[in-house]
């Protein structure tokens, strides 16, 4: 049986033997009815059995009625409360609809009146009482959404972290194993080999491990994502960056076939930044434009230009283009060009981001069939030294 199908109970209080067993008998064929001769009994009976209504004289001895509405009130602000009164107390009773009391009824009281009275109020508390129920229920329903939202963003961000983490660590491991295939064929071709190509080889593994150590940079980085006390910028070289990139890059151009061309400028052009995001960011692009001229002999060629107060470092590949249809979607996590190979779309998604928290802006012009220009624009601290 549900609440709303229970039998309602109702708390007569009240110092007279009379008028509470006539209530009792009048109200018991539909109600359950609990007695009490006192306030103080009456406040037990009413935590007790949590009645859907309290009929109670105003004047008792000892607490009175007005201090019985004080106390229910402090216990069940919304439970119905009836108020007896005996002749000229009129006065006392409306003091009563001021303190809270729900209604009153003077005594002697007429059976039918009465039962309409109490029934009416037995309804208020039930329909007071549900309203309660569903704005509870509705408000733990809210905190459960709002806990369920907070847990599916938390690892929707966690699980962008743990890609863009992915594709991170593609980029210095391609270029890894770029070399160590290069090495491989070295060794193949040279069992005897001079200083020269043991040289070469010593060049190559330097390399091979510059890169291992930016995918040790890159999991610390992504190991304090997140965390409050993120590192501060320091000034760093972009010249000096884009070098190192460059010098990692070209094995994996030659393995493509594809020419790689760098002017960088000899101004160490410094800016306040990070050297890892930096990096990563500038690495995207220049992968980017490799793999997309691939197997055509192709050609990426990367300038670094400084002017006044910013410098540009422009990537222009002589690959298919990019479609003006996706021209404006390509910055979009997820959207890649390269379905069925190792794309994932993240990589330009990932040096937007970088570059504007750099307070720099990435800038894209391509033609299909042509080639296309990519520009990071920094801006440079020019009183800074490193």
């Amino acid at each position: 049986m549900t609440v709303s199908q229970q039998t309602p109970q109702v708390l007569v209080i009240d110092d007279e033997m009379g008028p509470r067993e006539s209530l009792r008998m009048l109200l018991k064929p539909d109600y359950n009815v609990h007695t009490a001769d006192c306030v103080d009994a009456g406040i037990r009976l009413l935590k007790e059995k949590r009645p859907d209504t309290v009929v109670m004289d105003i004047r008792m001895p000892g607490a009175t009625g007005i201090e019985g509405l004080r106390k229910i009130r402090e216990i069940d602000p919304h439970l119905s409360v009836i108020m007896l009164t005996g002749f000229g107390a009129l006065e006392t009773a409306q003091e009563a609809l001021r303190l809270g009391a729900s209604d009153y009824i003077s005594k002697p009281f007429d059976a039918g009146e009465m039962r309409k009275v109490v029934g009416r109020n037995v309804e208020r508390t039930r329909v007071q009482r549900a309203g309660e129920r569903a704005a509870t229920e509705i408000k733990e329903l809210n905190n459960r959404l709002l806990k369920e939202l907070a847990q599916k963003e938390r690892l929707a961000s966690l699980g962008q972290a743990s890609a863009e983490f992915v594709h991170d660590l593609g980029n210095p491991l391609t270029i890894v194993w770029g070399y160590v295939q290069l090495l491989a064929k070295k060794l193949d071709r040279s069992e005897n080999g001079g200083a020269a190509e043991n040289a070469a080889s010593i060049k190559e593994l330097s390399i091979i491990e510059q890169n291992v150590l930016l995918c040790r940079e890159l999991l610390t980085m992504w190991q304090s994502y997140g965390s409050v006390g993120a590192s501060p910028h320091k000034p760093m070289s972009v010249s000096a960056v884009l070098r190192e990139v460059i010098k990692g890059i070209g094995a994996m151009a030659v393995q493509n076939g594809v020419e790689l061309k760098a002017n960088i400028c000899d101004d160490t052009c410094i800016l306040l930044g990070d050297a890892v995001q930096i990096k990563r960011a500038i690495q995207n692009v220049i992968i980017n434009a490799v793999q997309a001229c691939a197997g055509k002999k192709g050609s990426v060629s990367v300038d670094c230009a400084r002017k006044d107060f910013y410098v540009d470092l422009r990537v222009e590949d002589n690959g298919h283009g990019i479609p003006p249809a996706r021209i404006d979607k390509i910055f979009d996590p997820y959207f890649t060009t390269k379905q069925g190979k190792s794309g994932t779309g993240l990589g330009l998604y990932i040096t937007k981001k970088v570059v504007e928290d750099h307070n720099g802006s990435l800038k894209v012009d391509s033609t299909p069939g042509v080639g296309t220009t990519f520009t990071i624009r920094l801006a440079l601290q020019n009183n800074l030294k490193l």
